[in-house]
């Protein structure tokens, strides 16, 4: 049990022996180079850790989020996804998805636990935007993730069913991820736009509510995204949760996709959800 606030103080009892740092952390996903960061918590032993998900593509990697966790005594690995930021391979939706069960395997192998001190018994995932999408779809295909937090998570199902009835907004999609291609190896957006169609119904989250609703989930939107809007991304899962008998824990929070002015509130949240798991 700490003794202090890790959202806003450091550790005022870190082990001088065994101190908090940062190590790059590479891995081998679908035989391509994955390219990521790893904050080691301080202290003897082997310690919690979070998989720390980003959203597309990339742009914000919650190192706040991660440094308050690494305070609070959990190590986290974050990492950029195949196909972006220098990470090998095409960036692609089902790369996304599958670069998570890769990153697992890192994490459980005896290098990670004698390098990182990772426990491969107690890890929690935390994602953000497509972070939190694939967060929650991973997190139903391994029983022993029982702890998932989904910050403003993007559900591509329900998108892919919505951008098949509008010619206009999947124009509109495509003209916005095309800001994207300087960020992610994937020659034409319109692939990513085609890939949310084919798997509309697969990766609607909605759909694995049930699976869903045995985990020890935290879900926090934004009142003001227009990325992921609460009535589309937020509502109808959280709805879907509870008619499952989910415990649930939802927060929509007033700010933007980004939580730019509400980092703090945020961590917060996080903060006392991780402190309460048991495993």
């Amino acid at each position: 049990m700490i003794d202090f606030d890790p959202v806003t103080q450091d550790n005022p009892k870190a082990d001088p022996k065994f101190p908090a740092s940062l190590s790059p952390a590479i891995f081998i996903s679908g035989g391509s180079k994955v390219l990521g960061t790893m904050f080691i918590t301080s202290g003897e032993g082997q310690h919690p850790t979070v998989l720390l998900l980003p959203g597309f593509p990339g742009n914000e990697v919650n190192f706040d989020i991660a440094h308050m966790l690494q305070r609070q005594g959990f190590n986290v690995l974050t990492f950029y996804s195949r196909g972006s930021w220098g990470s090998g391979g095409e960036f692609s939706w089902k790369n996304l998805i599958e670069d998570i069960p890769a990153a697992l395997t890192f994490l459980k192998d005896d290098f990670c636990r004698e390098k990182f001190h990772i426990d491969k018994n107690r890890i929690v995932f935390v994602g953000y935007s497509m972070g939190g999408f694939s967060a929650l779809l991973n997190s139903v295909q391994f029983d022993d993730i029982k702890n998932v937090c989904a910050i403003a998570p993007f559900n591509i199902g329900i998108f892919g069913q919505l951008i098949i009835t509008s010619e206009e907004i999947k124009k509109y999609s495509s003209e916005r991820m095309q800001q994207a291609k300087n960020f992610v190896n994937c020659p034409n957006p319109e692939k990513l736009l085609d890939e949310m169609i084919r798997h509309k119904n697969d990766w609607d989250l909605i759909n694995h509510a049930e699976k869903l609703s045995l985990k020890n989930l935290l879900i926090i939107s934004a009142k003001y995204d227009t990325t992921a809007p609460v009535e589309l991304h937020h509502k109808p899962l959280v709805g879907a949760l509870k008619l499952a008998n989910s415990n649930v824990k939802e927060f929509v929070l007033e700010t933007g996709h980004s939580f730019s002015d509400k980092r703090i509130q945020l961590m917060r949240l996080i903060s006392d959800w991780i402190k309460q798991i048991k495993f």
